[in-house]
């Protein structure tokens, strides 16, 4: 192994579009079926082209208005049917608009039976909806609620009000799924009409993947839509944007933690010959560690988020460069940003450079089209640019990308006069572009210099050998003197992930140093081994993957994906990470700044902060009530010392490695076994964690947003409980489409648009959170129908359809996320900290066999309002 080696791209390796079976039927849509065996999952994706696109003016947000009414019954079936009947195979439902389209899902367990329901359901509601005018009333307020949620979020507000700026008189300047008073003007009638005149068979494309027999499952489709009939309507296109230069700035001012500012200018469609050139600009500024902008403004501290994307809905683009960072930086953020624009376009981009975003294009891709739904999406929208086969085209298109490609779409696009920004500013904050835009640069950055990867020698090896073993779920064990190896092999997915964990650490922070493992995670990355931080993003990067630092409950780690000629390479990076952190006094203030500033931005979020906060509430004084990345003050007054002896307590822990991905375990172990020739004495921390106690706590605080968000926690059982099959099948009674939240707080009574009940189990103890975001107004009336609803389920049990139905969704849920390696990693280790890596295999077995009586007392235990746990991030009234 040597890391100067180069990776091999594979350019003729990727054909999602292989053994495709297309067939038009003669009302004019479209199917496309493919057999693909490596999960026992299909999926069910119906494409609609119509979306925000296709909506008048007087019509703004009703194909997302449409795509909620899909769930609100038929002739055959009433509200809540189509969630209820996908459950009871063991699946889920739903649905996206987005401007070039709506896109109906379903995910479930293979089986003829469960595909024939699944095809029955959608195409049901695809042909028959009924647009009931009471349903519409209801859902409504629910997507009013929808669109304050999306005011009350900082970049939703900054992306959508760029395209604002962008475009003049296109479509794609409008806030797209609509505001609170366009809404309140839509009419049954206006949707009956949008859905009959949009919703025809010529505009509909049906995609099935997954473990199936095609010719049975064409057979089935032709016989569900064949005699669909609805006349072809002519849709009005929206206005074409002139091609002229336009140079803009927005600035916003609102209760906002931390700045933020996006970038961008207009470009062209998906099929445009410049698209692949300027997805690989976007690539070579943004995406990963090795990228321009985080090299040159995250890496010195002066961005805390940076990111660059091209975004093409078929017929127009907009590049666009998001950025987070604090006040006092944002300026000199925004410039920097801009200098980096500038370079590219004057330079293009390294052979290095290339190669290494060539690297990640192959792994994302194989990522996404690794399970069935992606597939069967990436087919879909392939086939609605003109053919299915253009999936394998664009992919091939971006990877044959040339430098002078990129300089040239750089010079031409990302002009100074073509762009546009939005900066969104705390209100007592300013920047000196509002009134000066664009920047004027004082000189262009130079092109970032190439990295030399030293050669590197991997470890010697164990001196004794490893004993192995074949686990439950076709895991490979292998328990070498001082680790834990665990592969599964996932034949044919094209990517593999590695994981190096250190069970306990994170149990062991107290209220002095909340945040710590979090500090040392990111820090690590800074520099290893020989190699600087850079290095060890490019080294990474050029293997296809990217360095994930991991806290949990219970474990910190690092993880990364490759492509499988990249298993020992990631391999080594990992040991470097854990082994020989260089942790130098400087590196490690310069990520403790921006983490105090993400943990700042956390209170921005009002689904993950009220979450974090009732935790607190009910464990104040243990690490499971802290916040992850610890307060900003107390952040503060962690030292580089204090992060280097919390490095020293982390190796003394025995590791656990998870392999997981296109590669034979055998080869697998070979590949990671310097991973395994640990050097450090191997401690138990256990006797250092003080066991949780839970208070029934309460808190509350108010904040300029549209919405107030409710959090409510009640303790629950620890992970290892026997308990944990019941509790979440409980939550399945309770939540998704089908739960009785959903049903009473969201369809009844229209009070949320989001509402959940999540089983939150770790090895020490438990809770079921519970949450929902509603209108000021309606806070107590939100309280009191959750609570109710709650105290419901041991007074009220489950019956018999309800329980199946929550039974089969638990355990199908499992089944489901087998497609993806990275999710079995993370589920391998999960059981593995927690002591239950023997339950892996049975887990859906266990599920189905949950009772009601041990829903029932499950119940009974779980949910006393006296004992529960609060926090409320209130809003405004109105």
């Amino acid at each position: 192994f040597a890391f100067q080696d180069q990776c091999s791209i594979r350019l003729g390796a990727m054909r999602w579009s292989a053994n495709v079976v297309r067939q038009v039927l003669p009302n004019g849509l479209t199917l496309l079926v493919q057999r693909d065996t490596a999960a026992p999952v299909v999926a069910v994706v119906t494409h609609v082209r119509a979306g925000y696109f296709d909506e008048p003016d007087r019509w703004v947000g009703i194909a997302h208005v449409l795509e909620h009414m899909f769930f609100k019954g038929t002739a055959r079936r009433g509200p809540g049917d189509i969630a209820r009947e996908t459950q009871l195979v063991g699946g889920y439902i739903n649905a996206g608009t987005i401007y070039d389209k709506t896109v109906y899902y379903t995910v479930l367990p293979s089986s003829d039976g469960g595909t024939a329901r699944a095809l029955d359901v959608q195409a049901d509601a695809l042909m028959h909806a009924a647009l009931d005018p009471g349903e519409l009333s209801r859902e409504l307020e629910v997507i009013i609620q929808e669109a304050n949620r999306k005011l009350d979020s900082p970049s939703a507000v900054t992306g959508e009000s760029l395209y604002e700026l962008l475009f003049l008189v296109h479509r794609m300047r409008r806030w797209r799924i609509g505001n609170e008073a366009g809404l309140r003007t839509l009419t049954a009638r206006d949707v009956r009409e949008y859905y009959q005149s949009r919703y025809t068979p010529d505009r509909v494309i049906v995609g099935i993947v997954g473990n199936i027999d095609p010719e049975h499952v064409l057979g089935i489709a032709n016989a569900t839509y064949m005699n669909w009939v609805r006349p072809t309507s002519v849709v009005e296109p929206s206005p074409e944007e002139p091609d002229e230069d336009a140079s803009a700035i927005r600035v916003l001012r609102g209760d906002v933690q931390r700045p933020l500012a996006s970038l961008g200018w207009r470009t062209v469609g998906t099929l445009h010959p410049d698209a692949p050139a300027l997805d690989i600009a976007a690539s070579v500024l943004g995406s990963g560690r090795g990228s321009r902008l985080y090299r040159a403004l995250r890496v010195p501290g002066i961005a805390a988020m940076t990111h660059a994307s091209h975004y093409t809905p078929t017929e127009v683009g907009v590049f666009q460069l998001d950025l987070e960072a604090e006040a006092d930086k944002l300026d000199q953020a925004i410039e920097g940003t801009w200098g980096q624009v500038a370079s590219l376009a004057h330079d293009g981009p390294s052979d290095q450079e290339l190669e290494r975003v060539r690297a990640l294009l192959e792994t994302s891709w194989a990522r996404r089209n690794e399970s069935m739904e992606g597939r069967a999406a990436t087919l879909c929208d392939a086939e609605a640019l003109g053919s299915c086969e253009l999936a394998d085209e664009l992919f091939a298109r971006a990877m044959a990308v040339t430098r002078d490609d990129v300089r040239r779409v750089m010079t031409h696009y990302g002009r100074d006069a073509r762009m546009s920004a939005v900066v969104y500013l705390p209100r007592d904050a300013n920047t000196k572009f509002e009134d000066a835009w664009p920047p004027k640069l004082a000189a262009r950055p130079a092109s970032p210099a190439a990295i030399t990867l030293p050669a590197d020698t991997p470890a010697s090896g164990t001196e004794a050998s490893p004993s192995r073993k074949e686990g439950p779920g076709k895991v490979v064990h292998w328990a070498f003197p001082k680790a834990d190896l665990l592969v599964r092999p996932k034949p044919g997915s094209g990517v593999v992930s590695l994981l190096l964990h250190f069970p306990e650490v994170p149990a062991a922070e107290s209220q002095d140093n909340a945040g710590i493992s979090w500090l040392l995670a990111r820090s690590v990355i800074r520099g290893a081994g020989s190699l600087g931080g850079e290095e060890l993003a490019q080294a990474a990067e050029l293997a296809g993957g990217s360095i994930a630092p991991s806290v949990g409950t219970e474990s910190i780690g690092w993880g990364i994906t490759v492509r499988p000629d990249g298993v020992s390479r990631g391999a080594a990076i990992l040991r470097m990470l854990a082994m020989e952190p260089h942790l130098d006094d400087a590196d490690v203030v310069r990520e403790r700044e921006l983490q105090m500033s993400d943990a700042r931005r956390v209170r921005d979020d009002m689904l993950r902060y009220p979450l974090q906060r009732v935790l607190l509430e009910g464990f104040p004084a243990h690490s499971y009530g802290l916040p992850k990345l610890g307060d900003p003050d107390d952040v503060a007054r962690l030292k580089a010392s204090d992060v280097r002896a919390w490095a020293t307590r982390v190796v003394s822990r025995r590791p656990v490695i998870i392999v997981v991905g296109d590669v034979d375990a055998d080869a697998a172990a070979a590949g990671v076994e310097l991973l395994t020739d640990w050097t450090p004495p191997v401690t138990d921390l256990s006797a250092s964690v003080t066991p949780p106690v839970w208070m029934a706590g309460r808190g509350s605080e108010s904040r300029d947003k549209k919405q107030s968000a409710l959090a409510l926690a009640f303790r629950a059982c620890q992970f290892d409980s026997s308990d944990r099959f019941a509790i979440t099948v409980a939550g399945s009674v309770l939540s998704g489409l089908a739960g009785r939240l959903f049903e009473e707080l969201r369809e009844k009574r229209a009070l949320a648009y989001t509402v959940a009940a999540l089983p939150w189990l770790a090895r020490r103890a438990g809770v079921m959170l519970c949450y929902i975001a509603t209108s000021p107004d309606r806070e107590d009336e939100a309280r009191t129908a959750m609570l109710e609803e709650l105290g419901r389920l041991s007074a009220d049990a489950p019956t018999s359809d309800e329980l199946e139905r929550a039974r089969n969704y638990a355990a199908g849920s499992v089944e489901i996320r087998q497609q993806s390696g990275r999710a079995i990693a993370a589920e391998i280790l999960e059981a593995w900290v927690h002591g239950s890596l023997n339950d892996l295999i049975d887990t859906p077995a266990r599920l189905r066999t949950v009772s009601r009586d041990d829903v029932v007392r499950i119940a009974e235990g779980v949910f006393r309002p006296d004992e529960r746990a609060e926090y409320v991030v209130r809003g405004m009234s109105s």
